[in-house]
């Protein structure tokens, strides 16, 4: 409702706010401290296309591993007091590496895009899509 107090918002609701006021500024330069924090899954979506399409350089602060891998072109990792620049090949490779195995790695993967397809069958009303998708991912959850 346009004449809600800001501070009755909640935090994902204060969040986009926020992301709609940069925006709308026409900045060159966004940064970012954990965008993805608070939002649902309509906002994160919505947040990757809006930085797919930004023009602009982001510099961004965050721990969501697939939020980065889908959003960023390289990334600076601050380490024993250096800063060293790398590609998202070579992260990607890193990550998966110290902290996946190959198996849960991919199982992640296909749950967060079976999400995103859910959430986009639902925008679209598509209720049937939506329970299929629901379906395969329940499956892939029972694996685990």
């Amino acid at each position: 409702m346009l004449t809600q107090k800001i501070e009755s918002l909640s935090g994902g609701e204060k969040n986009i706010l926020q992301l709609a006021k940069v925006s709308a500024s026409k900045a060159n330069m966004l940064l970012m401290d954990e965008p993805t924090s608070h939002l649902d899954i309509y906002s994160q979506m919505a947040l990757e296309k809006a930085i797919s399409n930004y023009k602009g350089a982001i510099l961004m602060i965050s721990h969501d591993y697939h939020f980065i891998v889908n959003c960023a072109d390289y990334v600076l990792l601050i380490e024993d007091k250096t800063i060293r620049k790398m590609s998202m090949r070579k992260f990607r490779k890193m990550i998966y590496a110290n902290h996946f195995d190959k198996d849960y790695l991919q199982i992640e993967e296909k749950k967060k895009a079976l999400e995103m397809d859910i959430a986009s069958a639902l925008r679209d009303t598509d209720f049937e899509r939506a329970r299929s998708l629901s379906e395969k991912l329940e499956e892939i959850i029972k694996s685990l």
